[in-house]
């Protein structure tokens, strides 16, 4: 069993990764930041986990899991009540607005063959053998630039993430 310590480093180490994966899903950072604290949440109530054997993998699993649980739960509420009383305020369109420009910055920034990947995979939602055909590159290489994106990504954007909690 992974031990809490093990768990609150993956946690410190990968947050702001799996955070954007969960957003690949969900479409919205809050809901994204949920999902990703549930998971571990969960994780850490669990009194057995010997049957892990790769718990980052086990980890992308679960987040990716429960985004889709997130999507279907917040179309059963949007199907209850479809009409939304709540009126975005000034200030935090001018927030999301600053965000969206950061994050568009930082993809736009990063080498073409990592952006390519990052738009067909994460904002495009193609799997990786598809975009490896699209590409014309194996997908161990879809891959290796996508993890080079998300890196990229978290280092660049760490300080928008920290002022965006």
């Amino acid at each position: 069993m992974p031990s809490h310590k093990l768990l609150e480093q993956m946690f410190l180490d990968h947050y702001k990764e799996w955070c954007l994966k969960s957003f690949s899903y969900v479409e919205n950072m809050d809901d994204a930041q949920d999902v990703v604290q549930n998971v571990f949440i969960k994780l850490l109530q669990k009194e057995n986990l010997s049957h892990v054997i790769d718990i980052h993998k086990y980890l992308n699993v679960a987040i990716r899991n429960e985004s889709l649980k997130k999507i279907k739960k917040s179309r059963e509420t949007f199907q209850l009540n479809n009409q939304s009383t709540e009126v975005p305020s000034h200030e935090s369109e001018l927030i999301k607005g600053e965000v969206s420009e950061n994050m568009l910055r930082e993809l736009e920034a990063l080498p073409e063959q990592n952006k390519r990947v990052f738009t067909l995979c994460v904002l495009e939602g193609n799997k990786y053998e598809s975009a490896a055909e699209i590409m014309g590159i194996t997908v161990n290489t879809v891959k290796y630039h996508l993890k080079k994106s998300f890196k990229s990504l978290r280092i660049n954007l760490k300080d928008v993430y920290l002022w965006f909690l």
